[in-house]
């Protein structure tokens, strides 16, 4: 009798919660498949990495630009259509990321890319000015110095004959750049790739991913009881503990030195190798310098941000011209023009803002392939954006993958013409969002662009990139990734 109670009870409340469901899809403004009991459509989601991306294309196709879900009892609504996403994310309430950006809290806490409010728009304004055009052009040595370490790493695989991965190569030149520009120091990773540090970078990165993919392993009571808690926990470990120390050391120097405060240091910006960590170290919040804690958040989360993002654009544009031989040429005739006869030099500042037809490349390479496919807002009170009507606690997916893709937007949109962005008059201009828009727009864009321009062009100028026959199937992640990594072949470049 008991037993027949506690399943009745049971069936109850799961065809209650199940009618739950309904009633919320039946009144959204948003189509979207039919929600079962308890799992609502997560079924559609549980498939393979590599078919992830290939899912939310078909949900466009059969339910339109704009397609609500229901993940268990939480509701998602994915958009794909500049009309809608315009409103989004440039809507200065709706700034909350979403629940994906929580499996980064262990290792980012409450650093820029995770935090909101008024925590996050403090930061966001004492933020900029480390990004500023004279702290950039200090930075120009470290990628300098960093991509003729990668050109060494890649001459041992430019025979013309082997298929070479660039994501774990460019990786670590990415890391190298983003270490010593952010922390002014470098942990050699290219030289070094068994560190602990960079091996702690990999894992974390990797357990993050893991907990986007697998519904049950993005429960924290599950992830708790996994080995991956033990992994994680000994990876921020090490992480937390080298930024710390490197805190704590720029810290004595600044006291040794008598600087207390950003006036007193006239080389932040200018000469300063530490301009970033110094902005933080010395800057008020409401009179009250800003805690260790908080700077280790926003240390962590500029390296994060700063080596995934650019190993994954790096790649892909490599890609490209891999597969594309006339772009190729013409970028490589677009540096000879540039340096003349001493094709070893490094470019000045204001020769890289000449690279026009390679930044071309780089906005149309970062068109088919974001490096970013899919942006996650939280809303949090029920709101109308754009026609659309979002409740309260809704999860906004933004698919800028699909989105970049739209024949609307881009004639021929499979096919790679660098020369489409040299007009964007005719385009929506929310219809490419690889560096995101609005106010959570990505504050290092214009450093993300020097250093893909230094590193694409000593690149172009030692070899000739030719394709690999190994397709790339896609993963996303919170960057864009492939299951086998991304493949070209190399020679080296006979200049004439």
């Amino acid at each position: 009798m008991i037993l027949y109670l506690v399943v009745s009870l049971i069936f109850f409340i799961i065809l209650l919660s199940w009618f739950d469901l309904i009633w919320d899809a039946k009144n959204n403004s948003v189509p979207g498949p039919f929600p079962l009991p308890l799992l609502g459509n997560a079924l559609c989601l549980a498939v393979k990495p590599t078919e992830f991306l290939v899912v939310l294309g078909q949900l466009q196709e059969k339910y339109g630009k704009a397609v609500r879900l229901h993940l268990f009892s939480r509701r998602y609504v994915i958009l794909f259509h500049p009309k809608y996403i315009e409103g989004v994310v440039t809507h200065s309430e709706i700034i909350t990321k979403g629940r994906s950006y929580d499996f980064l809290r262990p290792w980012l806490g409450d650093g820029l890319l995770t935090s909101t409010g008024s925590r996050w728009r403090l930061h966001r304004k004492f933020l900029t000015p480390a990004f500023h055009f004279n702290i950039l052009q200090n930075f120009l040595p470290v990628f300098f110095k960093n991509e003729k370490v990668l050109i060494e790493n890649l001459r041992r695989y430019a025979d013309g004959e082997t298929d070479l991965n660039l994501f774990p190569i460019i990786a670590l030149a990415a890391l190298d750049n983003v270490t010593e520009s952010i922390m002014g120091m470098s942990f050699n990773a290219q030289r070094d790739n068994e560190s602990k540090y960079v091996k702690a970078i990999g894992e974390l990165s990797s357990i993050v991913a893991l907990r986007m993919r697998n519904a049950f392993m993005a429960e924290k009571a599950i992830f708790n009881l996994s080995t991956y808690k033990k992994n994680q926990d000994q990876a921020l470990s090490i992480i937390h503990g080298h930024t710390r120390k490197v805190i704590e050391t720029r810290r004595e120097e600044l006291k040794k030195a008598n600087i207390t405060t950003i006036a007193a240091n006239s080389d932040i910006g200018i000469k300063n190798k530490y301009a970033f960590l110094d902005l933080l170290l010395l800057s008020e919040v409401d009179g009250n310098r800003i805690s260790d804690e908080m700077i280790r958040e926003e240390v962590d989360t500029f390296l994060f941000e700063g080596h995934d993002t650019t190993t994954s654009a790096i790649s892909f544009i490599l890609f490209c011209m891999s597969r594309h031989k006339e772009v190729q040429d013409k970028v490589f005739a677009e540096q000879k023009t540039i340096f003349k006869d001493n094709l070893n030099r490094d470019a000045t500042y204001s020769e890289l803002h000449q690279m026009k037809y390679l930044e071309l490349v780089i906005k149309e390479s970062l068109r088919l392939f974001p490096s970013v496919p899919l942006i996650e807002r939280k809303i949090t009170k029920d709101i109308e954006v754009a026609g659309l009507k979002f409740k309260k606690k809704t999860s906004v997916i933004i698919d800028i993958f699909h989105m970049q893709r739209l024949p609307e937007f881009y004639e021929d949109p499979m096919e790679f013409r660098p020369e489409r962005f040299e007009s964007i008059n005719a385009r929506n201009p929310f219809s490419w969002l690889a560096f995101s828009a609005g106010p959570r727009n990505c504050i290092g864009q214009k450093f993300a662009m020097i250093e893909m321009k230094v590193t694409l062009s000593g690149i172009l100028k030692h070899f000739e990139l030719l394709p690999s026959n190994k397709e790339p199937e896609f993963t996303a992640d919170l960057i864009l990734r492939t299951q086998y990594g991304v493949h070209i072949k190399l020679k080296p470049r006979r200049i004439l």
